[in-house]
């Protein structure tokens, strides 16, 4: 309760002293980036993926186009037509009374417990619908809105595209840390619970916050056997990929709370599921044998193929989109779900 209101305060408090919005003009042949350094932190460096993916598709075009990532002014001093583009990085697969979801309509994904249906709750639409392209990290929040109805003109100028933020690197090593979480808001008393649970287990499982990205996060996941992925709230259940990804690359098993529309999710076959009341004893499980869950999920080279697969589909996802951009003038995409 303490940290919504805190959150309503924060989001309040935005609104009446709305920050100056940062931006950098770079360069890129004949093209022009606009890109906030400021970035929201706990996506930054995704969006700074994001952004790499378009630089390089741009210097492969020599396109003349600006580019703007994110809700910030630009004045670039040129004649190249100018396209917005920012990320969509919230769960869209919500609960019926989920946080901020007023307004959001049932879609038709059925629940979990088959009880009904998720909402398809899209945080900050009107905003991203004046975009000229959105980016998602989830097939999972794209395919909901899909079946949902209602959004056709959102997904045609939706990609995704994969947080594939690190190289890949699965190798053994030398893991000091057995088992991990990383909620950075210990109040949620379902995230709080599941520790207390562990910890009555002697799960030898710690919680690290305060880590967003960069080499700190890459060398806490390269030095992890285990990250335990459980969903902040009861109700908001696209799948984490922004966290789980990002450690699969560093080789770090992943136990993960289920979750729907799984089978859109390319690499879920690599990561190990379970109820919210079955995590502990299956974190007790896989550390108990990690020599055969290391090799079922990165043994044989099925990962790193699918890895590679999934990094040119979003090169093509993105250089598809600058060549339309720069060709024909279209606002819209098709999505790539």
């Amino acid at each position: 309760m303490r940290e919504r209101v805190l959150r309503k305060l924060r989001t309040l408090w935005r609104r009446v002293f709305p920050r100056a919005p940062a931006c950098r003009i770079e360069a890129v042949g004949e093209a022009r980036l606009a890109i906030d350094p400021e970035y929201p932190a706990v996506v930054r460096e995704y969006y700074a993926h994001v952004v790499g993916l378009f630089r390089r598709a741009l210097a492969e075009r020599d396109a003349a186009v600006n580019l703007v990532f994110g809700d910030l002014p630009a004045d670039f001093g040129n004649a190249n037509p100018v396209r917005r583009i920012d990320l969509q990085w919230e769960h869209t697969l919500v609960k019926p009374g989920g946080r901020d979801s007023d307004g959001a309509p049932v879609g038709d994904v059925p629940l979990m417990d088959g009880a009904g249906r998720y909402l398809a709750r899209v945080a900050n639409r009107a905003h991203l619908e004046t975009c000229d392209a959105i980016v998602d990290y989830s097939r999972a929040n794209v395919e909901n809105l899909r079946r949902a109805g209602g959004f056709e003109a959102y997904l045609a100028k939706t990609i995704v595209v994969a947080p594939l933020l690190y190289d890949i690197d699965t190798t053994q090593g030398r893991r000091r840390r057995d088992a991990i979480t990383l909620f950075a808001d210990l109040s949620q008393t379902r995230r709080r619970a599941f520790l207390d649970a562990a910890r009555a287990a002697r799960l030898p499982l710690a919680n690290v916050n305060g880590i967003y990205g960069g080499d700190a996060l890459r060398a806490l996941y390269r030095d992890t056997r285990v990250l335990v992925n459980v969903h902040q709230t009861g109700e908001h259940h696209t799948f984490e990929e922004l966290r789980v990804l990002p450690a699969l690359l560093c080789g770090a098993v992943v136990v993960s709370e289920d979750v729907p529309l799984r089978e859109t999710i390319p690499y879920h076959a690599f990561v190990v599921w379970a109820r919210y009341g079955e995590l502990a004893d299956t974190v007790r499980a896989v550390l108990a044998d990690d020599a055969a869950y290391r090799e079922r999920i990165f043994g044989g080279g099925r990962f790193e193929a699918l890895v590679e697969r999934m990094r040119r589909d979003d090169r093509d996802a993105v250089g598809a989109l600058v060549t339309r951009f720069v060709a024909t003038g279209l606002l819209s995409v098709e999505p790539t779900i």
